[in-house]
């Protein structure tokens, strides 16, 4: 059985009326996130405001038999952590991230269904590091590193999973410059993490190999962020021999709710045709309820779309 899951917004206000209406509509599992930068606004303080919100949350989730999963990393981090260097400096990553893993463990662990550290660690790296390559790299191998950091802390009461931003890389012309470059950012989104994962060598691309053991095996559930090309994505994944559930984050980017609703019914269709084979955990849409500039597949007034009605029960 494919679990069908929901990515929701722990900022908005009416979060537990959303929970509620994932669990009317089929949702068996949700993801929420733990604001590190509302949590730890300080180096040395924690919100205890922000646990007790994501709390409640989680125990509003299993009341209804939903699974809390709880993602710890997102873009906003705290300005604190990010006016040291953030993840483009090892030592301070290396500092900070394994205490605040420690601590939403602590913390949470007694209503989480399950973990992700982090998700789509390759448009991390763009957005730390634009305009340079080897910096690029620098926090890759930082991510991966973090990666191992709070698969130590988290794992073994509850699953972790990984959120990898898996895409194919196509050249932008014809010049060798052009397919180096589509080879680099191939490299990492797909073997700098998934063959890392499967033999704990880690490979970033200009960078030397470099043997960290622990992190061969250090995922329960192979997570991957996709947009389009579904079917042939879940295939590549499975190929490099992790022999892992897998979970689908699917994310419609049509212009229309007509259209993503098409997009949805393709991505279960694409889905089903692998389920066979591989094994799939869940699917899970993102985001659930319409968000400014990124529309759900339910209206601010709570009301499912076509969008909505087509993955909840296609």
């Amino acid at each position: 059985m494919i679990l069908r899951g929901a990515v929701l917004d722990v900022h908005h206000e009416r979060l537990l009326d959303d929970i509620a209406l994932a669990a009317e509509s089929g949702i068996t599992m949700v993801r929420i996130d733990v604001p590190w930068a509302q949590a730890q606004p300080r180096a040395a303080a924690f919100d205890g405001d922000v646990f007790e919100r994501v709390h409640s949350a989680c125990d509003t989730a299993r009341s209804l038999g939903v699974a809390p999963w709880l993602r710890l990393l997102q873009p906003a981090i705290p300005l604190w952590f990010d006016d040291e260097g953030g993840f483009t400096d090892d030592r301070n990553a290396a500092k900070w991230w394994p205490r605040w893993v420690e601590a939403v463990s602590d913390r949470l662990g007694e209503v989480a269904a399950g973990w992700v550290p982090f998700e789509a660690p390759y448009a991390m790296c763009v957005r730390l590091a634009p305009d340079d390559l080897r910096q690029q790299g620098d926090v890759l191998h930082t991510l991966l590193v973090a990666w191992r950091d709070a698969w130590r802390l988290l794992h073994g009461v509850h699953p972790v999973a990984t959120s990898l931003d898996v895409a194919t890389e196509r050249p932008t012309d014809e010049s060798s410059a052009a397919r180096a470059e589509a080879k680099r950012r191939d490299q990492m989104r797909w073997d700098a993490w998934l063959r890392s994962l499967t033999d704990g060598i880690a490979r970033v691309p200009g960078r030397a190999e470099r043997e960290m053991p622990d992190l061969a095996g250090s995922l329960d559930v192979l997570g991957v962020a996709l947009r389009r090309e579904v079917e042939g994505s879940i295939v590549r994944v499975a190929d490099h021999g992790l022999d892992l559930p897998i979970a689908v984050t699917f994310r419609p980017t049509a212009d229309t709710d007509a259209d993503r609703a098409r997009e949805i019914a393709s991505m279960w269709r694409q889905v089903r045709e692998v389920a066979n084979a591989i094994t799939i955990h869940s699917v899970s849409i993102t985001p659930f309820v319409d968000l400014p500039g990124a529309p759900g597949v339910v209206s601010t007034d709570r009301e499912l779309k076509d969008s909505g009605h087509t993955f909840t029960t296609d």
